[in-house]
């Protein structure tokens, strides 16, 4: 006898559902406004502790490109008697 899920006879107090219509949401609320400056704020806060680590990868990148084309360029004094 309504021993079944939707007909427990367990009261749950204190409780409150809300919910909303999906046609009465706005999905992009405040999108411009608020979302633009907060996405903006949260990259400045994050820059600085990333900055060091970009900045010595951008010169392990750069240093080890320069040693590969120095190390494989071919001696032109090998190449001398060639004819």
């Amino acid at each position: 006898m309504g021993l079944e899920f939707g007909n427990l006879p367990i009261r749950i107090r204190r409780i409150v559902y809300f919910g909303l219509s999906p046609l009465e949401q706005r999905a992009w609320a405040k999108s411009i406004t608020h979302g633009v400056p907060n996405s903006l704020n949260r990259a400045m806060r994050a820059l600085p502790p990333m900055l060091p680590g970009f900045l010595m990868s951008v010169g392990v990148v750069t240093w080890a490109t320069a040693a590969h084309d120095r190390y494989s360029r071919k001696d032109p004094k090998l190449y001398e008697n060639d004819k």
